[in-house]
Protein backbone atom coordinates (compact mmCIF):
# COMPACT_ATOMS: atom_id res chain seq x y z
CA UNK A 1 0.00 0.00 0.00
CA UNK A 2 1.02 3.45 -0.81
CA UNK A 3 2.43 5.76 1.74
CA UNK A 4 1.02 8.70 0.59
CA UNK A 5 -2.10 8.51 3.26
CA UNK A 6 0.31 8.75 5.95
CA UNK A 7 2.19 11.51 4.74
CA UNK A 8 -0.68 13.53 4.07
CA UNK A 9 -3.45 14.84 6.46
CA UNK A 10 -6.33 14.77 4.37
CA UNK A 11 -7.11 14.88 0.43
CA UNK A 12 -8.87 18.45 1.34
CA UNK A 13 -5.20 19.48 2.71
CA UNK A 14 -3.63 19.24 -0.74
CA UNK A 15 -6.43 21.05 -3.10
CA UNK A 16 -6.41 24.05 -0.33
CA UNK A 17 -2.39 23.82 -0.79
CA UNK A 18 -2.20 23.92 -4.38
CA UNK A 19 -4.71 26.70 -4.78
CA UNK A 20 -3.09 28.80 -1.56
CA UNK A 21 0.38 28.14 -3.40
CA UNK A 22 -0.71 29.13 -6.92
CA UNK A 23 -2.97 32.43 -5.77
CA UNK A 24 -0.33 33.23 -3.60
CA UNK A 25 -3.08 35.02 -1.42
CA UNK A 26 -5.52 32.99 1.23
CA UNK A 27 -8.13 35.20 0.25
CA UNK A 28 -7.95 34.05 -3.37
CA UNK A 29 -7.86 30.36 -2.73
CA UNK A 30 -10.82 30.66 -0.36
CA UNK A 31 -13.01 32.57 -2.84
CA UNK A 32 -12.05 29.70 -5.56
CA UNK A 33 -12.63 27.08 -2.64
CA UNK A 34 -15.85 28.31 -1.58
CA UNK A 35 -14.56 27.92 2.05
CA UNK A 36 -13.55 31.12 4.12
CA UNK A 37 -10.42 32.35 4.50
CA UNK A 38 -9.80 31.11 8.29
CA UNK A 39 -10.32 27.92 7.03
CA UNK A 40 -7.79 28.17 4.27
CA UNK A 41 -5.31 29.05 7.01
CA UNK A 42 -6.05 26.45 9.28
CA UNK A 43 -5.88 23.64 6.36
CA UNK A 44 -2.62 25.14 5.73
CA UNK A 45 -1.19 25.49 9.33
CA UNK A 46 -2.52 21.93 9.71
CA UNK A 47 -0.52 20.82 7.01
CA UNK A 48 2.69 22.64 8.01
CA UNK A 49 2.63 21.03 11.36
CA UNK A 50 1.80 17.83 9.96
CA UNK A 51 4.91 17.89 7.60
CA UNK A 52 6.98 19.57 9.86
CA UNK A 53 7.92 22.24 8.01
CA UNK A 54 6.56 26.03 7.56
CA UNK A 55 4.97 26.23 3.80
CA UNK A 56 4.68 29.47 3.54
CA UNK A 57 6.10 33.08 4.76
CA UNK A 58 2.89 35.62 5.60
CA UNK A 59 3.59 38.60 4.54
CA UNK A 60 1.30 41.82 4.21
CA UNK A 61 -0.15 41.45 1.20
CA UNK A 62 -0.24 37.80 0.78
CA UNK A 63 2.18 34.90 1.40
CA UNK A 64 5.28 33.41 -0.45
CA UNK A 65 6.31 29.69 -0.93
CA UNK A 66 9.21 28.75 1.13
CA UNK A 67 12.36 26.70 -0.29
CA UNK A 68 10.05 23.42 1.31
CA UNK A 69 6.79 24.67 0.26
CA UNK A 70 7.90 24.90 -3.42
CA UNK A 71 9.24 21.55 -3.50
CA UNK A 72 5.68 20.56 -1.91
CA UNK A 73 3.94 22.86 -4.25
CA UNK A 74 5.72 21.44 -7.68
CA UNK A 75 5.41 18.10 -6.81
CA UNK A 76 1.64 18.41 -6.02
CA UNK A 77 1.25 20.74 -9.39
CA UNK A 78 2.73 18.28 -11.57
CA UNK A 79 0.58 15.21 -9.61
CA UNK A 80 -3.06 17.33 -10.08
CA UNK A 81 -1.93 17.61 -13.41
CA UNK A 82 -1.37 14.20 -14.15
CA UNK A 83 -4.65 13.03 -12.33
CA UNK A 84 -6.70 15.72 -14.57
CA UNK A 85 -5.09 14.20 -17.87
CA UNK A 86 -5.93 10.69 -16.69
CA UNK A 87 -9.63 11.58 -15.45
CA UNK A 88 -10.13 13.54 -18.85
CA UNK A 89 -8.93 10.66 -20.53
CA UNK A 90 -11.50 8.15 -19.28
CA UNK A 91 -14.44 10.55 -19.45
CA UNK A 92 -17.54 9.97 -21.27
CA UNK A 93 -16.28 12.80 -23.65
CA UNK A 94 -13.22 11.84 -24.30
CA UNK A 95 -14.22 8.27 -24.93
CA UNK A 96 -16.52 8.97 -27.97
CA UNK A 97 -14.77 8.01 -30.77
CA UNK A 98 -16.38 7.31 -34.36
CA UNK A 99 -14.52 3.90 -34.76
CA UNK A 100 -13.87 3.06 -38.75
CA UNK A 101 -13.21 -0.31 -39.45
CA UNK A 102 -10.82 -0.81 -42.76
CA UNK A 103 -8.67 -2.87 -44.74
CA UNK A 104 -4.99 -1.48 -43.94
CA UNK A 105 -4.61 -0.29 -47.87
CA UNK A 106 -7.54 1.63 -47.93
CA UNK A 107 -6.73 3.10 -44.20
CA UNK A 108 -2.96 3.94 -45.33
CA UNK A 109 -3.50 5.21 -48.95
CA UNK A 110 -7.72 6.85 -48.47
CA UNK A 111 -8.61 7.00 -45.39
CA UNK A 112 -5.79 8.52 -43.31
CA UNK A 113 -4.62 11.67 -46.33
CA UNK A 114 -8.39 12.78 -46.12
CA UNK A 115 -9.11 12.08 -42.10
CA UNK A 116 -7.25 15.09 -40.91
CA UNK A 117 -9.30 17.49 -43.41
CA UNK A 118 -12.49 16.22 -42.15
CA UNK A 119 -11.20 16.65 -38.41
CA UNK A 120 -9.80 20.12 -39.35
CA UNK A 121 -13.78 20.71 -40.51
CA UNK A 122 -15.57 19.15 -37.47
CA UNK A 123 -12.61 19.71 -34.65
CA UNK A 124 -14.98 17.55 -32.23
CA UNK A 125 -15.44 14.57 -34.10
CA UNK A 126 -13.08 12.21 -32.70
CA UNK A 127 -12.23 9.53 -35.07
CA UNK A 128 -10.57 6.28 -34.26
CA UNK A 129 -9.42 3.99 -37.50
CA UNK A 130 -9.03 0.19 -37.32
CA UNK A 131 -7.15 -1.67 -39.61
CA UNK A 132 -9.12 -5.18 -40.37
CA UNK A 133 -8.12 -8.19 -42.55
CA UNK A 134 -11.34 -9.70 -43.27
CA UNK A 135 -14.79 -7.94 -42.93
CA UNK A 136 -16.40 -7.34 -39.93
CA UNK A 137 -19.97 -6.38 -39.01
CA UNK A 138 -20.76 -2.56 -37.00
CA UNK A 139 -21.39 -3.42 -33.58
CA UNK A 140 -20.67 -2.46 -30.08
CA UNK A 141 -16.60 -1.76 -31.15
CA UNK A 142 -16.96 -0.69 -34.30
CA UNK A 143 -18.89 2.22 -35.87
CA UNK A 144 -19.03 2.09 -39.47
CA UNK A 145 -17.26 -0.03 -42.28
CA UNK A 146 -16.83 -0.16 -45.85
CA UNK A 147 -17.70 -3.93 -47.91
CA UNK A 148 -17.70 -4.59 -51.09
CA UNK A 149 -20.74 -6.54 -52.15
CA UNK A 150 -22.60 -6.73 -55.60
CA UNK A 151 -24.05 -3.66 -56.61
CA UNK A 152 -27.68 -3.96 -55.55
CA UNK A 153 -27.15 -5.29 -52.32
CA UNK A 154 -29.39 -3.60 -49.86
CA UNK A 155 -29.97 -3.39 -46.22
CA UNK A 156 -30.31 -0.58 -43.28
CA UNK A 157 -27.87 2.06 -42.41
CA UNK A 158 -26.04 0.80 -46.00
CA UNK A 159 -24.87 3.62 -48.53
CA UNK A 160 -23.39 3.05 -51.98
CA UNK A 161 -20.16 4.89 -52.90
CA UNK A 162 -19.18 4.17 -56.62
CA UNK A 163 -18.60 0.92 -58.51
CA UNK A 164 -15.75 -2.10 -58.15
CA UNK A 165 -12.98 -0.42 -61.08
CA UNK A 166 -10.15 -2.61 -61.26
CA UNK A 167 -7.06 -1.73 -63.42
CA UNK A 168 -2.91 -1.92 -63.63
CA UNK A 169 -1.09 0.46 -61.53
CA UNK A 170 2.82 1.15 -61.04
CA UNK A 171 4.91 3.39 -60.37
CA UNK A 172 6.33 6.65 -63.07
CA UNK A 173 9.82 5.14 -62.25
CA UNK A 174 8.55 1.43 -63.06
CA UNK A 175 7.37 3.08 -66.43
CA UNK A 176 10.75 4.65 -67.69
CA UNK A 177 12.92 1.78 -66.65
CA UNK A 178 11.04 -0.83 -68.59
CA UNK A 179 10.11 -1.55 -71.85
CA UNK A 180 6.67 0.38 -72.84
CA UNK A 181 2.93 -1.37 -72.40
CA UNK A 182 0.43 -0.77 -75.62
CA UNK A 183 -1.28 -3.45 -74.99
CA UNK A 184 -2.66 -6.01 -72.62
CA UNK A 185 -0.69 -9.03 -74.22
CA UNK A 186 2.71 -6.86 -73.22
CA UNK A 187 1.98 -7.34 -69.34
CA UNK A 188 2.80 -10.79 -69.11
CA UNK A 189 6.43 -9.50 -70.15
CA UNK A 190 6.66 -7.43 -67.06
CA UNK A 191 6.39 -8.23 -63.29
CA UNK A 192 3.31 -8.43 -61.83
CA UNK A 193 2.63 -8.09 -58.33
CA UNK A 194 -0.16 -10.79 -57.25
CA UNK A 195 -1.89 -11.01 -53.84
CA UNK A 196 -4.04 -13.85 -52.40
CA UNK A 197 -6.23 -12.07 -49.47
CA UNK A 198 -7.77 -15.86 -47.43
CA UNK A 199 -10.74 -13.45 -45.88
CA UNK A 200 -11.25 -10.80 -48.62
CA UNK A 201 -12.07 -11.84 -51.97
CA UNK A 202 -10.24 -10.35 -54.59
CA UNK A 203 -10.11 -9.98 -58.23
CA UNK A 204 -6.83 -11.99 -59.59
CA UNK A 205 -4.39 -11.27 -62.76
CA UNK A 206 -5.69 -14.49 -63.94
CA UNK A 207 -9.45 -13.24 -63.28
CA UNK A 208 -8.92 -9.77 -65.06
CA UNK A 209 -7.27 -11.27 -68.00
CA UNK A 210 -10.21 -13.33 -68.48
CA UNK A 211 -12.41 -10.30 -68.05
CA UNK A 212 -10.85 -8.46 -70.74
CA UNK A 213 -10.78 -11.22 -73.19
CA UNK A 214 -6.96 -11.71 -73.14
CA UNK A 215 -6.68 -15.11 -71.19
CA UNK A 216 -3.78 -15.75 -73.26
CA UNK A 217 -1.79 -13.32 -71.85
CA UNK A 218 -1.69 -14.77 -68.37
CA UNK A 219 1.31 -15.04 -66.36
CA UNK A 220 2.33 -17.10 -63.53
CA UNK A 221 3.21 -15.49 -59.87
CA UNK A 222 6.93 -15.59 -59.01
CA UNK A 223 5.80 -14.41 -55.98
CA UNK A 224 2.76 -13.94 -53.79
CA UNK A 225 1.40 -12.07 -50.75
CA UNK A 226 -1.23 -12.49 -48.59
CA UNK A 227 -1.43 -8.63 -47.77
CA UNK A 228 -2.66 -6.73 -50.64
CA UNK A 229 -0.77 -3.71 -49.08
CA UNK A 230 1.99 -5.37 -49.42
CA UNK A 231 1.21 -5.14 -53.33
CA UNK A 232 1.08 -1.66 -53.24
CA UNK A 233 3.91 -0.96 -51.34
CA UNK A 234 5.41 -3.12 -53.97
CA UNK A 235 4.23 -1.23 -57.07
CA UNK A 236 4.82 2.70 -55.12
CA UNK A 237 8.63 1.36 -54.80
CA UNK A 238 9.04 0.19 -59.03
CA UNK A 239 8.88 -3.42 -57.89
CA UNK A 240 6.11 -4.13 -60.99
CA UNK A 241 2.49 -3.77 -61.47
CA UNK A 242 -0.28 -4.62 -59.28
CA UNK A 243 -4.03 -4.42 -59.73
CA UNK A 244 -5.45 -1.19 -58.36
CA UNK A 245 -8.75 -0.52 -57.14
CA UNK A 246 -10.53 2.82 -58.26
CA UNK A 247 -11.47 3.71 -54.57
CA UNK A 248 -8.66 2.76 -52.50
CA UNK A 249 -5.93 4.09 -55.51
CA UNK A 250 -7.62 7.05 -56.23
CA UNK A 251 -5.48 9.61 -54.37
CA UNK A 252 -2.30 7.72 -55.46
CA UNK A 253 -3.33 8.51 -58.85
CA UNK A 254 -4.03 11.97 -58.17
CA UNK A 255 -1.22 12.48 -56.55
CA UNK A 256 0.92 10.75 -59.33
CA UNK A 257 2.63 8.42 -56.78
CA UNK A 258 0.78 5.51 -58.97
CA UNK A 259 -0.41 5.59 -62.74
CA UNK A 260 -2.25 3.60 -65.09
CA UNK A 261 0.06 2.48 -67.60
CA UNK A 262 -2.88 1.16 -69.86
CA UNK A 263 -5.86 2.52 -70.31
CA UNK A 264 -8.06 -0.75 -69.76
CA UNK A 265 -10.44 -1.60 -66.92
CA UNK A 266 -12.85 -4.01 -65.66
CA UNK A 267 -15.83 -3.06 -64.06
CA UNK A 268 -16.39 -6.17 -61.59
CA UNK A 269 -19.83 -5.98 -60.51
CA UNK A 270 -19.38 -5.04 -57.52
CA UNK A 271 -19.59 -1.96 -55.74
CA UNK A 272 -17.94 -0.01 -52.23
CA UNK A 273 -20.88 0.20 -49.57
CA UNK A 274 -20.77 2.05 -46.96
CA UNK A 275 -21.92 0.30 -43.65
CA UNK A 276 -23.11 1.90 -40.37
CA UNK A 277 -23.89 0.60 -36.89
CA UNK A 278 -27.57 1.57 -36.49
CA UNK A 279 -27.90 1.03 -32.76
CA UNK A 280 -25.54 3.66 -32.39
CA UNK A 281 -26.73 6.64 -30.04
CA UNK A 282 -25.17 9.60 -31.49
CA UNK A 283 -26.87 9.39 -34.90
CA UNK A 284 -25.57 13.46 -35.58
CA UNK A 285 -22.09 12.72 -35.41
CA UNK A 286 -22.53 9.47 -37.69
CA UNK A 287 -24.74 11.33 -40.30
CA UNK A 288 -21.69 13.79 -40.37
CA UNK A 289 -19.31 10.94 -41.35
CA UNK A 290 -21.41 9.36 -43.79
CA UNK A 291 -22.26 12.85 -45.57
CA UNK A 292 -18.41 12.86 -45.68
CA UNK A 293 -18.10 10.00 -47.26
CA UNK A 294 -20.52 10.60 -49.85
CA UNK A 295 -19.07 14.11 -50.75
CA UNK A 296 -15.42 12.46 -50.99
CA UNK A 297 -16.24 9.64 -53.24
CA UNK A 298 -18.51 11.59 -55.87
CA UNK A 299 -15.91 12.33 -58.51
CA UNK A 300 -16.38 7.79 -58.35
CA UNK A 301 -20.11 7.69 -58.94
Amino acid sequence: MSKLRSLVPSPHSLFVFEAAARNLNFAMASKELNVTQPSVSHSIKALEKHCGAVLFTRENRGVQLTEVGRVLYDGVRASFSRMEESFKAISPEATQYLTLAASTSMAAHWLMPKLYELQHDHPNLKIKVVTTDRDVEPDSEIDMTIWIRDRGFQRANTWFMCDEVVFPVCSPAYVASHPRIENVSDLSNHNLLHSFDPHRKRISWDEWFDRVGAGAAQAPPNMVASDYQLVMLGALSGEGIALGWNFSAQLLLKNKLLLRPLDVSVKTGGAFFLVANERRADQDKLGILVEWFLSQTADLR
